[in-house]
């Protein structure tokens, strides 16, 4: 393929963005595998350590650890891993944001191909992860979005259609 004029050009920027993001990105990955969170709660008797997934990989009780109640420990536990995580996650945002920077200033894919539609747009959102156990008694099955199709076949399997004659059978399927 040949590409010439003001497209050769818009083609050689777009490679220089390419290879500067994926720079961004392997030396990201690199600093982001070190990445922890340490949080001491109860008066530094609890301290939680998570990884860069916010992964809890190290838990310390002080010595006067036992001036709190089972219940106390383990409340403090979570609440020392919560934190934590929640630490390690801005610093995974801080390490991600040259890279969402960089993206922001190239040119979307739906903007250099007209007619093709902006495929970020149509992401779902992910909804928030709660931080407590749902209560089973309120617990609300969300809906899952109705995906539609267009441009489909409709396929009436008792006349035979869309299936195989004669049926394939055979543990090998």
């Amino acid at each position: 393929m040949v590409i010439s004029g003001n497209h050769a050009e818009e083609a050689a920027a777009a490679y220089e963005s390419l290879q500067r993001q994926l720079a961004l990105i392997a030396e990201a990955q690199r600093q982001r595998v070190r990445l922890t969170a340490t949080v001491s709660v109860r008066e530094g008797r609890v301290t939680a350590t998570v990884n860069a997934d916010g992964l809890l990989v190290e838990t310390i009780f002080a010595d006067d650890i036992d001036e709190l109640s089972y219940a106390e420990i383990a409340a403090a536990v979570t609440e020392a891993t919560q934190l934590a995580a929640a630490e390690v996650a801005r610093k995974n945002a801080e390490l991600i944001a040259p890279l969402k920077g960089e993206r922001e200033q190239r040119p979307k894919l739906s903007e250099i191909v007209p007619g093709l539609p902006d495929i970020e747009a149509m992401m779902p959102v992910e909804p928030a992860v709660p931080t407590v156990l749902p209560d089973p008694e309120d617990a609300e099955v969300a809906a899952d979005p109705v995906l539609v199709f267009e441009n489909v076949e409709e396929v009436d399997r008792a006349e035979g259609r869309g299936r195989s004659d004669p049926p394939i059978l055979g543990s090998t399927w």
